[in-house]
């Protein structure tokens, strides 16, 4: 079971004793009393065990509501098998193009190393316990970030906040938007609601913001390319940022740096090497672009390369 609903359910047991171990006294009800003090212990050992760290395994749960579920007895077929498949093939895709860009076409590359493992079903309403398939991990596995991250992009294509809808540019590639467009496409034709439970945070869609989230998907354009710059460069390693000042003095460029080029940058450690923050270089950075109706288009950047200025980005 999810840790968090594991641990919120034993929180909720060890509570509903505790209410009736308050009503009895070992004179008025000994067996009563000696049974529920010992519940009472293997709940709070049960509890101790979880703990309330996070975990450092990939796991999520889906609640799904709405048409396709009758309460907690039941989901049809069909729109289950369909909504798992396409949450699947999100994650895998995220997993994908963080490690490098995808292809328009064509097999999402790891696609085995991204399996997700149905291990239970959620309990008061109808929904699914999703784990990667891998042992426990001793610390937090790549795979938890690369789901995190998928479920922070379907909070954000579906937020009434424009904004944060916009900032998906940095994160998302055409395959990727291809499988938000898919995921939420199937949510909305069957009148579903979706909650979402991982360790740090939970959500819910209501049917307006499924509505809306497929509405974005299926309007926007994506636009991606790569073009070359020069201007002064800085850095900020920790959080993988960056800023261009090109020269001219037009308006420095921004965003986030691709693995690779940090490597690059810091020489494998985590400090950048020196002679490089705040000189003339020549850049390549990939451009994203992200138009969707009735709003200013939205552009993101990522640095993919750096070399000296007389080079050729």
């Amino acid at each position: 079971m999810l840790k968090r609903l594991e641990r919120d359910a034993t929180k909720a047991d060890l509570a509903a004793v505790e209410a009736l171990l308050g009503d009895r006294t070992p004179e008025e009800d000994p067996v009563g009393y000696m049974q529920f003090s010992s519940r009472v212990r293997d709940l709070t050992l049960r509890l101790q065990d979880i703990g309330d760290g996070p975990s450092t395994s990939a796991e999520v749960g889906l609640f799904f509501g709405g048409r396709p579920v009758v309460g907690s007895y039941g989901i049809q077929a069909e729109f289950g098998a369909k909504a798992v498949v396409e949450f699947q093939a999100l994650v895998s895709s995220a997993f994908a193009a963080a490690e490098g860009p995808l292809g328009a076409r064509g097999p999402v590359p790891q696609r085995d190393r991204t399996q997700l493992m149905l291990t239970d079903i959620a309990r008061g309403s109808f929904g699914f316990i999703l784990q990667q398939s891998d042992d426990p991990q001793l610390f937090e596995s790549p795979m938890k970030a690369v789901l995190s991250s998928a479920i922070d992009l379907i909070f954000r294509v579906a937020s009434p906040d424009q904004e944060t809808f916009e900032s998906i540019t940095e994160d998302v590639d055409s395959r990727v938007l291809g499988s938000l467009r898919s995921f939420f496409k199937i949510l909305d034709e069957a009148g579903a609601t979706l909650r979402i439970v991982e360790d740090r945070r939970e959500f819910t869609l209501h049917r307006d913001e499924i509505g809306l989230a497929r509405e974005r998907t299926e309007d926007a354009i994506y636009d991606e390319n790569e073009g070359g710059f020069t201007g002064a460069i800085y850095v900020l390693p920790v959080g993988r940022r960056f800023e261009l000042h090109p020269d001219g003095g037009s308006d420095a460029l921004k965003g986030v740096i691709a693995p690779d080029c940090l490597a690059q940058l810091t020489g494998g450690g985590t400090e950048v090497i020196p002679g490089i923050i705040g000189t003339i270089r020549s850049v390549r950075l990939r451009i994203r672009e992200l138009k969707s109706r009735g709003q200013q288009p939205k552009k993101s950047y990522t640095l993919l390369s750096v070399l000296d200025a007389s080079q050729q980005a």
